[in-house]
């Protein structure tokens, strides 16, 4: 009989956790269309989509980490590094008559690969000599919001010359605009990468007991630092969306990101001890997010107010998602 009421206990809770984003999004939805008629038209819902797609690519990297038990704080200031590389590099052809196009490319390629090292170096930091991924990120966070901050002290438009580079941002289909498009793309490669190979099978081995993964022969230590390095990458894509989003650089630009990050996956169901949930999940999380910040600013909550409700949320999602029967287990 106990055990009977234990598996009963497991479901409701996987139960709650599996539908309180989509409910929170729902009534959410109610709420801010009754406080203003236009919530829900087509403008404003184009522009809930668009802004959406750089939360949602650096969300789902973020999703691996967590579902390793492990964190990152570096990514809102990785993402205004890529930002202002972005910027820099597109700003550099002008003067040479380049093709816009090919300005873009290239500081697409710079600022992934400025991603996928500075994961990789904070992957072998936390790997290698055995540092938490808390203190780890925190300290890498400081290098790059300084290391922004030298490359760019102030914000820089992209030069009209080079607008075209960045037009791709407002292409849109309907309310659903190309950002989101791309960045539904990438989740799709994330959840494939989660779902459908072994190391995203091995990822969730070693989030749900890291011992046990290494006893049956898992490579604990690749693992981890692969998924660094592909954290990295989500967010210079974000700082480079950004970057075509404002048309500009900002050396703090990324900066917020963190808590909305956060905040997106925890919402989306991932527990925060690793093991458990999933992109399509955080998915969710990100259009509550969205949703929660355009509302508030539609109907005018001060910005304060704003971090206190996300900072409510984010309580609200972990009290409920995570597991009391675990002991001992922190964020790794």
């Amino acid at each position: 009989m106990s055990k009977l009421k234990m598996l009963s206990k497991i479901n409701i809770r996987d139960n709650i956790i599996r539908y309180f984003s989509f409910s929170t999004l729902i009534i959410l939805l109610i709420f801010f269309s009754s406080q203003h008629v236009n919530f829900l038209g087509t403008a404003n819902l184009r522009t809930l989509l668009s802004d959406s797609a750089p939360l949602l690519i650096m969300a789902a990297g973020m999703t691996s980490v967590l579902l390793l038990g492990s964190i990152d704080l570096s990514m809102g200031s990785v993402c205004s590094v890529a930002n202002v590389i972005t910027v820099m590099i597109i700003n550099q052809f002008a003067p040479r008559g380049a093709s816009p196009g090919l300005a873009a490319i290239i500081a697409l390629v710079a600022s992934i690969a400025f991603g996928a090292a500075s994961g990789l170096l904070l992957g072998t930091v936390h790997v290698k000599f055995k540092v938490p991924s808390f203190i780890a990120s925190l300290g890498f966070m400081s290098m790059w919001q300084s290391a922004a901050l030298l490359i760019t002290p102030a914000p820089v438009s992209i030069a009209r010359v080079m607008r075209d580079s960045v037009e791709w941002y407002r292409v849109v289909f309907g309310v659903a605009g190309l950002p989101l498009i791309l960045a539904m793309g990438w989740v799709a490669v994330v959840f494939a990468f989660q779902k459908k190979l072994a190391l995203g099978r091995a990822i969730y081995a070693i989030g749900g007991n890291e011992r046990a993964a290494r006893i049956a022969g898992l490579s604990v230590d690749r693992t981890k630092i692969t998924v660094f390095a592909v954290n990295g990458v989500c967010a210079a894509l974000g700082g480079f969306f950004l970057a075509a989003k404002l048309r500009s650089s900002a050396p703090t630009v990324g900066d917020p990101f963190t808590l909305l990050i956060v905040a997106s996956v925890a919402l989306g169901g991932t527990s925060l001890i690793g093991g458990r949930g999933g992109v399509l999940g955080t998915v969710l999380g990100v259009f509550t997010v969205a949703v929660i910040e355009n509302g508030m600013n539609f109907i005018g909550v001060d910005p304060y107010w704003q971090s206190i409700v996300f900072g409510l949320f984010i309580l609200a999602a972990v009290a409920i998602s995570i597991d009391r029967s675990a002991r001992g287990l922190v964020v790794k």
